[in-house]
């Protein structure tokens, strides 16, 4: 793929999770579907989109409670991942969770235990070395999340095993409604990496560019038998951290700054200065987007649910 055609998938890979994203939100507050409020990627979409680019087929990504975003770089279909936020039956998960998971894709989707998929990640990079493939795995946590034990043990893991890991802990300011200032204390996550003997990368969460340089070097030195890195993508939640959270605990001009700094408009207005996109080729690649994501709502909306018979069928303990 071309610089030009990688920094336009890039840029449509984010429209998409934004809109997808906000397709799930309207659903859930005009209370077409129930359940937990969506947890969404509102500003962080870059993040995702740079790092799951580096990757290969063959390769596995581990999201969060906040996965719609790799789901859609990894080019999982929409039309299936909106039927499962339904809870309709053509879903990937046959409508039974909204945590997507793909094998064929491989993209596997977490639940809501904080940092769960982190030590399942370092489980699957184990598998892979023991095969004696070149497949890399990744996981995608928060800046909370990178407080949990399970990250600490699977990092230093990870590390006297040579694994291949990339652990990618996306940074947007907030561990719910905690500053990230006021539950860490030092100036960045990444430097716990010194600790663990891995390389330790930040990088702007912002820029999908940035994130996937950092990542494609990260992909490389793993795949080489290089071992794990750990990336500290700084970024910036411009929503709440559900889709029903007003954000009383942040300041106005915060939230002000967030939107204002929005990845998309920003890497629009960069590819439109480097001459790769116009303002209308910009607009046209949003409509075209809107429809798609259009279309996958109303695939969602006529699909079937899943029969009550098979309620307990796919369960796992």
């Amino acid at each position: 793929m071309s610089d030009t055609d990688l920094k336009l998938d890039m840029l449509r890979k984010m429209l998409m999770v934004r809109h997808l994203e906000n397709a799930w939100g309207d659903a859930y507050l005009n209370e077409e579907i129930g359940g937990i409020p969506p947890a969404l990627s509102t500003g962080q979409e870059a993040v995702s989109v740079g790092a799951c680019l580096a990757l290969e087929d063959g390769d596995y990504v581990f999201t969060t409670h906040r996965g719609q975003a790799p789901q859609v770089a990894r080019g999982l279909d929409p039309n299936r991942i909106m039927a499962e936020l339904y809870c309709r039956l053509p879903g990937y998960n046959k409508g039974k969770s909204y945590h997507v998971t793909d094998f064929d894709r491989g993209v596997v989707g977490m639940g809501g235990i904080v940092a769960g998929q982190v030590p399942v990640a370092g489980g699957m990079a184990l598998a892979q070395k023991l095969k004696g493939t070149d497949r890399v795995s990744i996981c995608f946590f928060g800046d909370g999340a990178s407080n949990e034990g399970v990250v600490h043990e699977t990092a230093n893991l990870a590390s006297i095993w040579d694994l291949p890991l990339i652990m990618i802990c996306e940074n947007n300011g907030y561990c719910i409604s905690l500053p990230v200032s006021r539950e860490i204390n030092t100036a960045h996550i990444a430097d716990r990496a010194a600790a663990y003997g891995i390389p330790g990368v930040v990088v702007d969460g912002n820029d999908p560019v940035a994130v996937h340089q950092a990542v494609s070097e990260a992909v490389r030195r793993a795949r080489s038998g290089g071992g794990a890195s750990l990336i500290e993508a700084e970024t910036t939640r411009m929503g709440g951290h559900l889709a029903h959270d007003p954000q009383r605990y942040r300041p106005r001009e915060e939230i002000e700054a967030a939107r204002a700094a929005c990845p998309i408009k920003r890497f629009s207005a960069r590819l439109q200065e480097e001459g790769l996109l116009t303002a209308d080729g910009f607009s046209a690649m949003e409509a075209e987007v809107v429809r798609e994501i259009e279309a996958a709502v109303a695939f969602a909306r006529q699909a079937p649910t899943p029969p009550a018979a098979e309620a307990f069928e796919d369960l796992w303990a």
